[in-house]
């Protein structure tokens, strides 16, 4: 994607050629939400969204619901998901514009749907651009997900930041940390709602998903630890790896199975090349379309990552009935709880000793360990009941004319 740094003095920011007194929101027959996000691909943040939207509530199903994405769609499957929940997508290509011509094209789109709220989620472009031209185009409320603990993008996303939090109307992280985060940049807490994610149970059914091993060639006896997200830097898939090497053979698992693809792939493959045992052991899947197949396939989940929220990956294994071993980074301690095992992040040794502890567990105590899982989230992580919370905030919003208030003091 181009660096949108260079562009931030440019006068298509300043002055875009705007008609705000056109929106006349109350004459719409019914209220629309407009969601702003990179990208249709495969990853938890576009499940996560698309699954609140197909299981709304009743109370919800008058909203007309749009998405503004910034790229092309990665995922047939995951754009299918929208447009199977209603959704009406409308493509501004950042990829294909230089800035000028890109943020220009993304506030047209925005006086042409005349949304009742602009809700944006992650931090880079879809939160900086979109609540920008949100805010230009005078939608009347403006909404913010932030996911990550650690906040990402470029010079010019932090140079708008500030204003951008004060002009809006509700946060809603997936994460008491990132709640604190914002809190400590200065949000008032007033405006921010946590909105923990939840789980599609009916999908996420340890009783129906299919068993891949034999796909992997791997034997149904075999103990498989699995990784599945981002290959990117903040997910260190490097620290699993060297966690495994620095173990004794007798004490790693038969097969480890990573499931994704990012900017560190090179890496990741160079390391796994240059040892014999992992490049026997390991098996590079890439992007999957079932999770539920893949987490079925595998004895226990490894998260090693530096930056979270409430990742749909460890709540997603808990559903498969299968043990996680995590990093100590925002709510997933609060997550994990006694279902699994918890280790510093970028600690080798630590992550070494937690792996070694789960395969001396055997399969029995991790059958039970994932049985543990399976219940905490049946118990608070059904996606019904966080659709429930999401939609509420939204509707409690469709309500107020906070955000024109907002918009104007």
């Amino acid at each position: 994607m181009a660096n949108d740094a260079a562009a931030i003095d440019t006068p298509a920011i300043d002055t875009p050629a705007i008609d705000a007194t056109s929106i006349d929101v109350a004459a719409e027959v019914r209220p629309r939400i407009v969601f702003v996000l990179s990208k249709y691909s495969v990853g938890g943040l576009e499940k996560q969204l698309a699954n609140l939207i197909a299981h709304r509530p009743e109370r919800a199903r008058h909203v007309e619901i749009h998405a503004i994405t910034l790229q092309a769609p990665r995922s047939r499957e995951v754009e299918r998901r929208f447009e199977a929940a209603g959704v009406h997508t409308t493509l501004v290509d950042r990829d294909e514009l230089d800035f000028p011509r890109f943020f220009i094209g993304l506030v047209r789109a925005m006086r042409r749907i005349r949304p009742s709220i602009v809700s944006t989620l992650l931090d880079s472009s879809a939160g900086a651009w979109g609540r920008l031209a949100a805010w230009l185009t005078r939608v009347p409320v403006i909404v913010h997900s932030d996911r990550l603990l650690a906040t990402e993008g470029t010079r010019a996303h932090y140079l708008v930041r500030p204003f951008l939090d004060r002009v809006t109307d509700r946060f809603l992280p997936n994460a008491h940390a990132i709640e604190e985060r914002l809190v400590a940049s200065g949000v008032p807490r007033g405006k921010i709602r946590v909105m923990p994610n939840g789980v599609d149970l009916s999908v996420f059914d340890p009783g129906s998903a299919r068993d891949l091993r034999s796909d992997w060639g791997l034997a149904e006896d075999a103990t498989v630890a699995g990784y599945l997200g981002r290959i990117a830097p903040l997910k260190r898939v490097d620290v699993l790896l060297r966690a495994v090497q620095s173990l004794p053979e007798e004490s790693r698992p038969d097969a480890i199975v990573l499931a994704g693809d990012g900017s560190s792939m090179p890496e990741i493959r160079e390391l796994v090349a240059a040892d014999p045992w992992l490049e026997r052991h390991c098996r590079f899947l890439g992007s999957i379309d079932d999770t539920p197949a893949y987490l079925a396939s595998i004895d226990y989940l490894v998260l090693p990552s530096e930056s979270e929220g409430l990742p749909n990956v460890v709540l997603e294994a808990m559903a498969m009935a299968r043990p996680v071993i995590a990093t100590t980074v925002s709510d997933v301690p609060v997550l994990i709880a006694d279902t699994g095992l918890l280790v510093p992040p970028s600690d080798v040794a630590s992550l070494s000793d937690a792996i070694a502890d789960m395969q001396r567990r055997g399969h029995a105590e991790r059958r039970e360990l994932g049985r543990r899982a399976r219940r905490r989230i049946e118990e608070e992580y059904d996606i019904v009941k966080s659709a429930e919370r999401f939609w509420d905030a939204h509707l409690e919003l469709l309500g107020t004319s906070g955000g024109a208030d907002a918009r104007t003091s």
